[in-house]
């Protein structure tokens, strides 16, 4: 999607950064183009110092942050240039934190027109699918000061650069009494400044008086308030309430105050429809700002130390209605300063202007503003927005600074990136599913039987995709697979890879009892386990299991407890630790090669244990076995394999780019800039690489390559492989039901899970494919919510990844986390609380026979 925002100034930064903010946080590909004229606006870092800001600077965020954290200090009315300069700064971070998919590019020019293309928007030389106009003030107006009509010069205030020719000689008519007065007074010093204006009066100075009650009620009854005069009645009663509390009489004072302070309630009663009740409003609001919304105290002091002096000369201040060159003539006024800004709402001659007289926009009857939808979408249109004072009367409070008072903004993204229609992680990590697990997820009455049968949660198999992946890693040169039993104890799978002619690799006695009563020959079966009692070795032995020897010292045991028997040994290899991460398994080459011959052992192969799944590290573990197994022939042995272990690496996702928006919004989050879409924070520092390439068959093409497999065809070695994850790639899914859905004290949402997070967890921090939401239910209101658990525990998460549900989430509903047979169900299941542990169930719904009560025993 290609956009373009017209306007470079804080509403368009927002918009900026809250587009692709929603496309980092849902996945979207965005190509943003903003347009800015260049011009020096209100907050140019060029100004004068003591041109100040005239609203708290506590209000002030943007995605790098708050205003105040970001300069060091809490001066409630800064120079507007700092916050220039944060602006800017901002605009900056925005560049550095680009998502992925998306790109930003920043224009400076005009835009005059916009012509619509076949549902399209031509910009310029731009052709896009959506504008956004946030163009603020205009810089020209039919209503600004003609220099033709008057006998001196006219300048305006901005930039300050215009005010610098005014001398002490001179005798400055300022043209409007407002903010841009006090600019202008603070930028150059002639001998006298002659203000008129036509209400007569100067703003009020800006106070403060802390009753949050008062002004909570004053809200409410501005809410309920059915018209115009009963928006008065409000205001006034609320200021008389003031009055008593502060045991001041000044009416104006306090309804100035609730003004300000109810202000958000009146935002939301007097915008959009809202505005058709209150006839006259806007004459309201115009008397009542003036109260509410004037200087900060430094510029008002300054105003009164300069009306003290006699260089503000205010007995003409009434006089603005009356033709300016006749007062020139009378004062003896020497320069005009235009400060009348123009007016709110749509302006002639503006591109706004433009629109509404091509009839791609109009005015809200009975107001000035361009008629917009509250997500600013422009009435009639349907890829064309606008947000600002261009909407004034229409939207109330267009205050460029604050984020707070309307959300149009945010409304407007949502729009333009809606996000998967299915629930997802923040941001997508979306699973690949094998067929048996796409119609699952569709099936919301088979998943209820499920768990109606055997409890939530309920562990789903389906061995198909295993055969498949054995196939593969044997056609691109493996001899024989042993599925790492640790993975996943469901007998399923080895009744798989037993009825496919390879083998289980076992850590343990029961596994290995469990695998020999299965049928799987000993033959076929490898002991790898890190702890190996005595038993476990004697029911290797008897059974002609061959035994990874971890140690010289095990290796001794194993001739100890064979006594009359042959035990098959394949001693474990360490590579060397400058070469590949060090490792508690196994022993240096060096140390292996010094065995002779050992009585009742015969040394079959040797077998590597390594972290990680990088392919070069195991081309340099087969080059290093393979000058061992030379070694041991030279001694006497005949080993006729190297069994390279586990780390055969799979991929969860199916798209790269996923992964890597991942990162990019990782990376993000820690560097403080983007919101945090983790539980607390969390960094989630260790986790699979979820999509990675290459796989399997492709992966171990590498391994062998480089003459590596010419080297085991030499010797006579057979490659051996003890691949757990990504031999059950596609095989389960685990299901669950919705418990509750509830808030956290401080208002973060939980949708809680009838299942503990040890039953989908392995050591690393969390598990990040994208949970599938089942349910037949009609649709509801969206959620992003965290997934907690059962067990009595502040921290139980089932999923650290905040999930959005665009169709809301409800209990009784299902939660499946597809994908998970490899580690995820049984590595750290834990029967805490006398929880039972999870079912496993062979789809469509058989038990398996890991949990008969005779397999159990």
């Amino acid at each position: 999607m290609r956009v373009a925002i017209i306007g470079g100034g804080p509403r368009g930064l927002w918009a900026a950064e809250e587009l692709l903010g929603l496309a980092r946080e849902r996945g979207a590909a965005v190509d943003l183009h903003v347009i800015d004229d260049g011009r020096p606006g209100p907050y140019d870092p060029a100004q004068p110092e003591q041109w100040l800001l005239n609203v708290r600077s506590s209000v002030i965020r943007t995605g790098l942050g708050s205003f105040n954290e970001w300069r060091g200090a809490d001066d409630p009315f800064p120079p507007r240039r700092a916050v220039g300069a944060f602006l800017a700064a901002s605009w900056e971070a925005l560049a550095r934190h680009v998502p992925p998919r998306c790109q930003l590019t920043r224009h400076e020019g005009h835009v005059e027109k916009l012509e619509p293309r076949d549902g399209q928007w031509a910009v310029g030389g731009l052709l896009v699918d959506e504008v956004l106009l946030a163009t603020g003030h205009t810089n020209t107006w039919p209503g600004a000061v003609q220099q033709a009509d008057l006998p001196v010069p006219v300048v305006t205030p901005y930039p300050a650069t215009n005010l610098a020719g005014i001398g002490p000689q001179d005798r400055v008519l300022v043209r409007g009494a407002a903010l841009t007065f006090l600019d202008v007074i603070r930028a150059c010093d002639p001998a006298v400044f002659l203000p008129v204006t036509r209400s007569g009066q100067l703003m009020q100075v800006k106070d403060a008086f802390d009753a949050p009650d008062i002004y909570a009620a004053g809200s409410r009854l501005l809410l309920d308030a059915p018209d115009t005069p009963a928006l008065r009645a409000a205001l006034d009663h609320t200021a008389r309430q003031l009055c008593e509390r502060a045991g001041r009489a000044d009416l104006d004072w306090a309804l100035g105050l609730v003004w300000r302070e109810c202000y958000p309630a009146l935002v939301e009663r007097a915008s959009y429809a809202g505005r058709d009740s209150l006839a006259g409003f806007g004459e309201l609001g115009r008397r009542f700002e003036r109260l509410a919304f004037g200087p900060p105290p430094e510029s008002a002091e300054h105003l009164e130390q300069l009306v003290a002096a006699g260089k503000i000369d205010l007995t003409h201040l009434g006089r603005g209605d009356e033709d300016l060159a006749d007062l020139v003539r009378e004062l003896d006024v020497t320069v005009v300063v235009d400060a009348v800004l123009p007016p709110p709402g749509v302006v002639a001659g503006t591109l706004e202007a433009r629109l509404v007289e091509q009839g791609l926009a109009r005015l809200r009857p009975g107001t000035r503003g361009l008629d917009v939808a509250p997500d600013g979408t422009v009435v009639g249109q349907r890829n064309l927005a606008a947000v600002g004072r261009m909407t004034e009367d229409v939207v109330l409070g267009n205050d460029t600074l604050s984020r707070t008072l309307h959300d149009v903004i945010p409304r407007w993204a949502r729009r333009l990136i809606p996000g998967p229609a299915d629930a997802h992680g923040i941001p997508p990590l979306t699973a690949r599913l094998e067929p048996w697990a796409a119609a699952l997820r569709v099936d919301p009455t088979h998943c209820r039987a499920l768990l109606a049968e055997f409890g939530s949660p309920v562990n789903v198999l389906h061995p198909g995709a295993m055969r498949d992946h054995v196939t593969e890693l044997v056609d691109a040169g493996a001899d024989r697979i042993f599925f790492a039993r640790k993975a996943n104890k469901a007998l399923t799978f080895v009744d798989t890879v037993r009825d496919a002619g390879h083998g289980v690799d076992v850590a343990s006695e029961r596994e290995l009892t469990q695998v020999l009563e299965r049928g799987v020959p000993g033959e076929r079966i490898i002991l790898s386990a890190a702890i190996k009692p005595d038993r476990l070795l004697g029911l290797a032995i008897a059974h002609g299991v061959t035994i990874s020897a971890d140690s010289r010292a095990e290796l001794a045991r194993i001739s100890a407890l064979a006594g009359e028997r042959t035990a098959f040994v394949a001693p474990r290899v360490a590579l060397d630790p400058s070469l590949v991460p060090p490792t508690r398994f196994g022993e240096r080459v060096e140390q292996w090669a010094g065995i002779g011959q050992v009585p009742g052992v015969e040394i079959v192969g040797l077998h590597v244990h390594l972290h990680g799944y990088s392919a070069a590290d195991r081309s340099l573990a087969l080059r290093e076995c393979c000058r061992l197994i030379d070694m041991l022939v030279d001694a006497g042995h005949h080993p006729t394999f190297i069994d390279l272990g586990g780390g055969v690496p799979m991929s969860y996702l199916d798209d790269p780019a996923q992964w890597r928006g991942y990162h990019a919004a990782r990376d993000a989050m820690l560097a403080g800039y983007a919101a945090p879409f983790t539980w607390k924070a969390d960094p989630l520092t260790t986790v699979y690489p979820f999509h990675q390439a290459p796989v399997r068959g492709e992966w171990l093409r590498e391994v062998l390559a480089d003459g590596v497999a010419e080297m085991l065809s030499e010797r006579g070695l057979r490659l051996h492989l003890e691949p757990g994850r990504s031999l059950l790639d596609g095989c389960g899914m685990i299901l669950a039901e919705v418990a509750f859905v509830k808030e956290r004290s401080d208002g973060v949402p939980l949708v809680g899970l009838a299942m503990n997070r040890t039953q989908c967890r392995t050591t690393s921090d969390d598990f990040l494919v994208d949970p599938l939401h089942i349910t037949d239910r009609p649709p509801g209101p969206e959620l992003e919510a965290y997934l907690v658990g059962a067990y009595c525990i502040e921290d139980e998460l089932i999923l650290r990844r905040r999930i959005r549900f665009p169709s809301g989430v409800r209990p009784g509903d299902i939660i499946g986390f597809p994908n998970t047979a490899g580690y995820f169900m049984h590595i750290l299941e834990s029967a805490s609380h006398q929880i039972p542990l999870a079912r496993n169930v062979v789809y469509p719904g058989t038990l398996d026979d890991i949990d008969r009560p005779t397999i159990q025993a």
